[in-house]
C-alpha cells in the first residue's frame, strides 16, 4: 500500500499509533499537540554566517524518509528510516556519512520489508537500529532491530508481543556499561489499546523491562541517558475521553516510575522527544492543541532536577519531534509547521536562556522539508556540519516525497 493512503487513523505503523508525522496524536482518539505560554517569534540572527543547508542523501531519493539521525564525529554519522520499493513495500534504509557524502548501506528487512525509527551509534562498528515490519498475515507489525558490526547490518530478536499486539520500538538510548534501552509502544490490532513498552539490551540479548503503567493508555517516543546511570522517557497518557496529557517516566537502575509533568487543561498535549544535558537540566518537546486539532504550537518542558515546568518559546504554529545540546549549555528543537510550503523549523535556546527561531535551508533543494530528528557533531569540523537534521517531504502530501537531510555550519556541501 503506498504510503501516502496510510496516514490517517486508520493506517498501519508508526503514523496510525504515534501520528507523528502526520501532525497529530490519532488513535481513533482525539489527541491533537499546542503551547501553553508563548513569547512572540524574534527575527532569526545569523550565527557567524552558520545556517542549515542542504545535503544529498545517499538515494534514490524517490518516496524514501528519513526517521532518526545520530552522530559520533564530523566523519562518522548515520540516518535511518525507510523506502517504498518498485512493488510498492516499505523497506529498511540506513545511510552513514564519512565526512565527505551520505553514502547507502544494504538493510536486509523482515519476510522482505520493514522501517526503521531510530538509531544509535556506540562505536564505528557498534551501531543499533530499531523499528517495525508488516507481519502481513496476521494483520500486525512486529519489533525490528539491526545492529551494524562495522561490516554489515544483521538482525537480533527483540522480546515476542503477544500475538495480537502489535510492537513499535520508536527511540534509543545507551544505558550503563554496555547496555542498550529501546522504548515505543505496543497496540492491538496495530491501533487499538496502546501501552508504552521497554526493552533493555544487556550485551547478550534483549528483554522486556516494563514501563511504569499509568492508568488508560500510552505511549512512549522519546528516550535519553541522564547523565547520572538512569534514563528519561517521554511520550502521552490519554485520558478517558481520549486527550492527551505530556508523560514522563525515569529509570533509577532498578524501576520505571513516572514523574508528573505539567499539562494544560482542555488541551491536548504530548510529548515527542527528550534530551539531558545534566542530571537536573532535561529538555523535553512535544506538541499541544486544542481539542479540535487545530492551532498547534511547540511544547518544551525542563527537569531542573526537582520537576517539570513549562518554557516559553517562540510562538510557531507547528510541533516539535526532537532536542538535542548545542554543546555549549544551550539546546536545539526541530519540528514542522502547519500549513506551510516548507514545514521544517528549528529552535535554539542559548545558555543564557534566549530562544530564537532559525529557518531551514532556503532554494529549490530545502523545498518542502520536514525535520523529524536532530543531533549534534561531537568535535564538529570548523565550518563545518555542527548538527544534523533528518526527515522528509511527506507532510506534504505531495508524492512521490524524498529523504531530507541538512547540516548547520557556515559551509554547506562541497564547500
Amino acid at each position: 500500500m503506498a504510503r501516502a493512503a496510510r496516514r490517517g487513523a486508520a493506517g498501519r505503523a508508526t503514523r496510525a499509533v504515534r501520528g507523528r508525522r502526520a501532525g497529530a496524536l490519532v488513535l481513533g482518539l482525539v489527541c491533537a499537540a499546542g503551547a501553553g505560554p508563548a513569547v512572540a517569534a524574534p527575527e532569526p540572527e545569523p550565527r557567524a554566517g552558520a545556517a542549515w543547508h542542504a545535503w544529498r542523501a545517499a538515494g534514490p531519493e524517490r518516496n524514501e524518509e528519513l526517521r532518526g539521525v545520530t552522530a559520533r564525529g564530523p566523519g562518522d554519522a548515520w540516518a535511518v528510516g525507510y523506502r517504498e520499493n518498485a512493488a510498492g513495500v516499505d523497506v529498511p534504509v540506513a545511510e552513514h556519512f564519512d565526512g565527505t557524502a551520505w553514502r547507502a548501506t544494504t538493510v536486509p528487512g523482515h519476510a522482505g520489508n520493514g522501517e526503521l525509527d531510530a538509531v544509535l551509534a556506540r562505536g564505528r562498528a557498534d551501531v543499533w537500529a530499531v523499528g517495525s515490519w508488516d507481519d502481513a498475515p496476521a494483520r500486525q507489525d512486529r519489533a525490528l532491530a539491526r545492529h551494524w558490526d562495522g561490516a554489515r547490518w544483521r538482525e537480533v530478536p527483540l522480546p515476542a508481543e503477544p500475538a495480537r499486539r502489535s510492537a513499535y520500538p520508536l527511540a534509543l538510548a545507551a544505558g550503563r556499561g554496555g547496555e542498550v534501552w529501546a522504548v515505543g509502544v505496543t497496540a492491538e490490532d496495530r491501533v487499538a489499546a496502546p501501552r508504552p513498552l521497554a526493552y533493555r539490551w544487556d550485551g547478550e540479548r534483549w528483554t522486556s523491562v516494563p514501563p511504569a503503567r499509568p492508568e488508560g493508555e500510552a505511549l512512549l517516543s522519546g528516550l535519553t541517558a541522564d547523565g547520572a546511570g538512569g534514563l528519561w522517557a517521554v511520550g502521552v497518557a490519554y485520558g478517558e475521553q481520549g486527550e492527551g496529557r505530556p508523560l514522563a517516566e525515569h529509570w533509577d537502575g532498578a524501576a520505571w516510575r513516572s514523574v508528573p509533568a505539567p499539562h494544560t487543561a482542555g488541551r491536548g498535549e504530548a510529548l515527542d522527544g527528550v534530551t539531558a544535558l545534566a542530571p537536573d537540566d532535561v529538555w523535553a518537546v512535544g506538541a499541544s492543541s486544542p481539542p479540535d486539532g487545530t492551532g498547534t504550537r511547540p511544547l518544551v518542558l525542563h527537569w531542573d532536577g526537582a520537576a517539570w515546568t513549562r518554557e516559553e518559546v517562540p510562538d510557531v504554529a507547528g510541533q516539535l519531534h526532537a532536542v538535542t545540546g548545542d554543546g555549549a549549555g544551550g539546546v536545539w528543537a526541530v519540528g514542522e509547521r502547519e500549513d506551510a510550503t516548507t514545514p521544517a523549523f528549528s529552535l535554539h535556546r542559548d545558555a543564557h536562556g534566549t530562544w530564537r527561531l532559525v529557518p531551514p535551508a532556503d532554494g529549490a533543494a530545502g523545498e518542502g522539508a520536514s525535520f523529524f530528528d536532530v543531533t549534534r557533531v561531537p568535535g564538529a569540523s570548523p565550518g563545518g556540519p555542527a548538527l544534523w537534521a533528518v526527515g522528509s517531504t511527506l507532510p506534504r502530501l505531495d508524492p512521490p516525497w524524498r529523504p531530507v537531510v541538512q547540516g548547520y555550519g557556515t559551509r554547506g556541501p562541497g564547500a
